[in-house]
């Protein structure tokens, strides 16, 4: 055994000499995300952020064993940040050709709809983007939202647009007539409904679906590699897969997207 003895106190030696330390693990890594106040999928519980989307993303960081920190801010504020590089990431986020540029798109995990909302009593349904030619329109933005419409409205119906600066401004100027007879509110439906009970609005009524839409987690190409954006996407798509993205959002009545991985493009 002394040969042995003699190696090992070489070795150490020899360690200390050439200034080597022994293996650390690393810490992990820390994601900084930015949300904003957008209930039911994330609400501003005294300035702590819940919901769906929240719970989704701290199941998500724990099966990677990543430590994700997240604040509420103001929708314009986090989107300054992102672009200055100081977030990792938004959510929720709609994906549009404009984003892609910055981000990375996680797979869906929440389906929702655009809808056209009027007063109580008028007669308008939508049949499409010409149906809407004469009305005023209403949405928050600048937005996904906002984007999502001037998508509809860019080959041609001839309509005033108000943009605003949050939902519940939208529906509460709809109920008082401010858009006109004629006017209507593009906005998410679940937000929609959400902020009508909370409120406690009435004289609002739902004359149609414009468009079926998902949000995800947006990760900044910027700070994240396409090795990390991939292994999150895994992540996020294995907790579908194994029911506990469902779980989490069962409570809040919100339909989840299936477990479908899409690529970053």
């Amino acid at each position: 055994m002394k040969p042995l003895h003699l190696t090992l106190c070489l070795s150490l030696n020899l360690n200390l000499l050439l200034g080597l330390q022994p293996a650390v693990a690393a810490p992990p890594p820390v994601l900084h995300f930015g949300t904003e106040a957008f209930p039911p999928y994330v609400i501003d519980r005294q300035g702590r952020a819940t919901g769906p989307m929240v719970e989704v993303l701290r199941a998500t960081c724990e099966r990677l064993g990543w430590r994700c920190e997240l604040s509420l801010l103001p929708w314009r504020r986090a989107l300054a940040d992102a672009e200055a590089g100081r977030l990792d990431g938004l959510f929720p986020l709609l994906q549009t050709p404009e984003r892609e540029r910055l981000f990375y798109f996680s797979s869906p995990v929440l389906n929702a709809r655009y809808a056209l909302f009027s007063r109580s009593g008028q007669s308008y349904r939508y049949e499409g983007p010409a149906s809407l030619e004469g009305h005023e329109l209403a949405v928050y933005g600048p937005s996904g939202s906002s984007m999502a419409l001037n998508e509809l409205l860019q080959d041609g119906p001839g309509v005033s647009v108000h943009v605003e600066p949050d939902n519940a401004t939208v529906l509460r100027k709809l109920v008082h007539g401010r858009y006109g007879e004629q006017g209507l509110a593009f906005i998410n439906e679940s937000v929609a409904l959400w902020l009508l009970k909370q409120e406690q609005l009435q004289g609002l009524q739902m004359a149609g679906v414009a468009r079926e839409i998902s949000y995800g987690f947006g990760l900044l190409k910027a700070r994240l590699t396409e090795a990390d954006f991939q292994r999150f996407d895994e992540a996020l798509q294995a907790n579908c897969r194994n029911g506990r993205n469902a779980a989490l959002i069962r409570p809040y009545a919100l339909p989840a997207s299936a477990c479908v991985v899409r690529m970053p493009r």
